[in-house]
């Protein structure tokens, strides 16, 4: 099981690199309910990285295996790398350019007033439903069962991953704990960046999502 978590680990912390998503929960400490709000998303964003990485799992389970081997786990991890370097390229080509007037997505104006069952919502889509963190839950997952894990091995191996993946979206929400009003302007700063940067950032991390889960292709393949 060590050696399938040491494995994960990559794809966990790739996981864990979502711009949008830690702009977002930074933007609800600033909102009228910043620990209800920010502490609802890290949950729903844990959860649904869990659910779609099961999912994988499962799929992975019913493709056609020779005795414990998968033998479609290889070709569906190349497909899901295949999309994650179109899905880079696409984002790459709509980041803003030098002097290009930055748009806010509309629903960040929302968050300030959000609720906590909402912020859950948005947690879970951001963890489970986006497409870098869709392919790569569900490449995961994939990946898992080739290993020949028993399921409680990989449920470990899910929950643990899906935990260190929320680590940047926890760590806003532990210092908000401690001292929120000092750090208002570091955090609104820290938002503001993200936002501008996004696309360039989750251009660069599906393309190393796209070469992770080709390579984990061709090494089950080959290896």
């Amino acid at each position: 099981m060590l050696d399938a978590l040491a494995e994960s680990l990559p794809l966990a912390v790739a996981l864990a690199l979502s711009p949008l998503a830690i702009a977002s929960v930074v933007l609800m400490l600033l909102s009228a309910r910043p620990r209800a709000a920010s502490v609802a998303f890290f949950v729903g964003f844990v959860i649904a990285i869990i659910v779609v990485t099961t999912v994988g799992y499962l799929l992975a389970t019913v493709l056609p295996h020779r005795g414990e081997t998968s033998i479609s786990a290889p070709y569906l991890l190349g497909a899901l790398g295949i999309v994650a370097v179109v899905l880079a390229v696409r984002q790459w080509r709509a980041r803003p350019q030098p002097g290009d007037e930055l748009e806010l997505p509309g629903w960040m104006a929302k968050v300030e007033g959000i609720t906590t069952s909402s912020a859950f919502v948005m947690g879970a889509f951001f963890g489970g439903i986006k497409p870098k963190n869709l392919l790569l839950s569900i490449g995961l997952g994939v990946s898992l069962e080739a290993l020949t894990l028993s399921n409680g091995e990989a449920a470990i191996v899910i929950v643990i991953v899906a935990f260190v993946a929320a680590i940047p979206i926890l760590v806003p929400v532990i210092i908000s704990l401690v001292a929120l009003d000092r750090l208002a302007g570091t955090l609104d700063r820290l938002r503001a960046w993200m936002v501008q940067h996004n696309a360039a950032m989750v251009g660069t991390i599906l393309l190393i999502v796209g070469v992770l889960l080709i390579s984990q292709s061709v090494s089950t393949l080959f290896g």
